[in-house]
């Protein structure tokens, strides 16, 4: 067991898997948190977690950043001991033993971590292989990050950065693309962890808005947010 690491998952609309994931995540995970970011639908995984896993809700949709701003914050409030935080995606893409793989990187190294897809495989959806490439581009030229996974949800951070992360601006997906600013204004690396690559019916299950998300992601790049 990680027992220095938190382990955050939001949703919006969960998907049948959530169960099992959370399952397996509290036997690896002394806080497992999943954050129901105003889901409009109701799902029997809410139900059926875990009675450990701690359940924080929004009333309505308030995007992926502020549901992992209110697990933060609820870490900071209720788990100052903790010595870092790991973010997985909820929808079936990563497995645990990634994200077992990726907190134990960060608290080795002290350091942010992602996890990184092999996108050079033809199962990863051209939509997501597109993406990833431009801003992986984008980030490298902006920041010197390279050959990164620049849209990996699994990610875990030191606790020593957590007020930084709370601080920094966005609400949706494009809070995730403004890491790679601030991380370079912080002069901190980002270590890489090779993971699975899975996806699930070309990725249906995901809620990012090609043209409005795009737009936003890029902002936070380039920091005109």
């Amino acid at each position: 067991m990680i027992a220095s690491f938190a382990v955050v998952v939001p949703v919006y609309n969960p998907e049948p898997g959530l169960l099992p994931l959370c399952e397996e995540l509290v036997r690896e995970f002394p806080t497992v948190i999943v954050v129901d970011d105003g889901s409009t639908v109701e799902i029997e995984a809410f139900d059926g977690l875990p009675s450990d896993v701690v359940r924080l809700s929004h009333e309505v949709n308030r995007g992926k950043g502020r549901a992992m701003k209110t697990a933060m914050e609820w870490i900071r409030d209720h788990r100052p001991n903790l010595e870092g935080v790991v973010f997985v995606d909820g929808d079936g893409q990563h497995l645990v033993r990634d994200a077992v793989a990726v907190a134990e990187s960060c608290e080795k190294a002290d350091q942010v971590t992602f996890g990184v897809r092999d996108f050079s495989l033809k199962r990863v959806p051209f939509r997501s292989w597109w993406g990833n490439r431009w801003t992986s581009i984008e980030v490298w030229l902006l920041f010197g990050y390279r050959d990164l996974d620049t849209q990996t949800g699994l990610r875990a951070i030191p606790k020593r950065l957590l007020g930084e992360l709370l601080a920094l601006k966005g609400e949706r997906f494009e809070y995730e693309a403004g890491w790679f600013g601030l991380l370079h204004r912080l002069k901190e690396g980002i270590a890489k962890v090779p993971i699975s690559t899975v996806y699930h019916d070309s990725n249906r299950a995901s809620h990012f808005r090609p043209l409005r998300d795009t737009l936003l992601t890029q902002k936070a790049l380039f920091g005109w947010t």
